[in-house]
């Protein structure tokens, strides 16, 4: 009777013990499962994490790189130099003198064909604007970079002649009226003066009275004097 309680009870224990080990073994294997799939999910999370921050990289290199080239190109025509390029050579100086003296001389013959009420007027205005206009080209020469400064004094003398000649020829031009002519247009080179004088007939003692003026103020001799009467 007693070895087959015993038998009974060890049946029972041993049958526990294997239950037991059964729950064990399935616990492992759901924990095993859950970690596994714990882990996939959590590598794809990664993956596609990491996906978008690749993504918002480049996005980002390519905000980057078009900025830079706006910079860049921003920065290409800040360094546009903005300043007229002048020629500052010796010979382009004289050159200015010698083509505004021309073109003055041609205006002034053009004008001989105007009739006496507007020729004075206009002879005038020709000769101011062209020499507002040397005036204009000497001052680029001088505030240019590019100008070397043997070509900038160069570019100052002239420019002071030639408001040196502006103020001869208004000053002429007042003396020639306070003799009794009209009116007068006076034109001074550094070589030549062109006197007119707004008056029917020009005795010898009139065209005397204009040479004094003239040869006294710019010093230019006689020969090189031309006076004409309009």
């Amino acid at each position: 009777m007693f070895n087959l309680k015993f038998d009974k009870r060890k049946v029972v224990i041993l049958s526990l013990v294997f239950v037991l080990i059964s729950i064990s073994y399935l616990n492992y294997m759901l924990n095993k499962k859950s970690i596994l799939e714990s882990s996939s999910d959590f590598k794809q999370y990664e993956e596609n994490q990491l996906s978008v921050m690749t993504s918002k990289e480049n996005e980002d290199n390519i905000v980057v790189e078009e900025n830079i080239g706006k910079e860049t190109a921003t920065s290409s025509m800040m360094m546009i130099p903005e300043e007229k390029v002048v020629d500052s050579k010796q010979e382009d100086i004289n050159k200015i003198v010698s083509v505004s003296n021309s073109n003055i001389e041609e205006s002034l013959l053009n004008n001989e064909k105007r009739n006496k009420s507007s020729y004075f007027l206009q002879a005038k205005i020709d000769i101011e604007v062209e020499r507002e206009k040397t005036i204009e080209r000497f001052d680029e020469i001088i505030n240019s970079k590019m100008t070397d400064e043997e070509s900038r004094k160069s570019a100052i003398k002239k420019k002071m002649a030639i408001i040196d000649l502006i103020n001869k020829e208004k000053i002429v031009e007042s003396l020639i009226k306070s003799k009794g002519f009209e009116d007068a247009v006076v034109f001074i080179t550094n070589e030549s003066v062109y006197v007119t004088v707004k008056d029917e007939e020009l005795s010898k003692s009139d065209i005397a009275k204009i040479l004094d003026i003239v040869t006294r103020e710019t010093k230019v001799s006689i020969d090189n004097i031309k006076i004409q009467n309009k």
